[in-house]
């Protein structure tokens, strides 16, 4: 049977405080954590699907699931990695990836991870850390826990990064990679996949079009289609001769 992995999306839509102050550059706009924390597990979960891994969201939809409730989930399910995603506070920058102290293969399961989520957009790496999280202290199997930037960052450069669709597909990938080398499962390239663009203001008139994939089953490619939707991207299928 296939390798089950658990995915954790941090907090709720409305968890209170976890948001980046307002953000001038973006008219005032506020980010909440969970914007980024969801797509990244939405789209985390497609990678590893493509990679041949089962994946279970323990917090599925957008209220703050109680944290005993998310790891009694992934123990109940004997998932065999406990992924957690969050993007940082506190004034700093960076990224960084906790594991539990003394779980040599919590360890390797963070190492794995924060290598390539450190080789994407030029960061400065705040390295991988040891915490008494309770996500990574009440869970039965390996657990990891990722910020992938600040929230409230200096300049909130890390903060405008959170809705950064190239940010945000790239943090996914590199997280599969990381779980892939950590169980020795080869990384499967999306096929046909170009990894988005920042974000860039429209201009009237244009529009530019990604595509996604491409399948000869339809049932592939609504279920792809689907799942880009959820994760809050436009997706439309269209049909062309092979």
């Amino acid at each position: 049977m296939a390798i089950l992995i658990a995915i954790d999306d941090g907090h709720g839509q409305e968890t209170s405080g976890k948001r980046t102050p307002a953000i001038s550059a973006l008219g005032g706009r506020v980010i909440r954590e969970n914007e980024f924390n969801r797509k990244v597990a939405d789209l985390l979960a497609i990678a590893l699907q493509r990679c041949g891994f089962r994946t279970l969201f323990v917090a599925p939809g957008n209220a703050d699931t109680p944290l005993s409730t998310r790891t009694a989930t992934a123990n109940r399910a004997n998932a065999a990695a406990y992924i957690s995603i969050h993007y940082n506070a506190g004034g700093g920058e960076g990224v960084e990836t906790y594991h539990y102290p003394g779980s040599s293969s919590g360890k390797r399961l963070a190492e794995a991870i924060h290598w390539h989520v450190k080789q994407g957009t030029p960061q400065k790496d705040r390295g991988v850390k040891s915490a008494n999280f309770q996500v990574l202290r009440e869970t039965k199997m390996p657990a990891a826990l990722v910020e992938y930037g600040f929230m409230d960052d200096p300049g909130l450069d890390e903060a405008r990064l959170m809705i950064d669709p190239k940010f945000i597909f790239e943090s996914a990938e590199e997280t599969a990679k990381g779980i892939c080398d950590y169980f020795k499962v080869k990384y499967v390239e999306p096929k046909s996949v170009t990894p988005p663009p920042p974000v860039t203001p429209p201009v009237e008139g244009e529009l530019f079009v990604v595509q996604a994939g491409a399948f000869k089953d339809k049932k592939n490619a609504e279920e792809l289609a689907e799942r880009l939707k959820q994760a809050g991207f436009d997706a439309i299928i269209t049909t062309k001769k092979a």
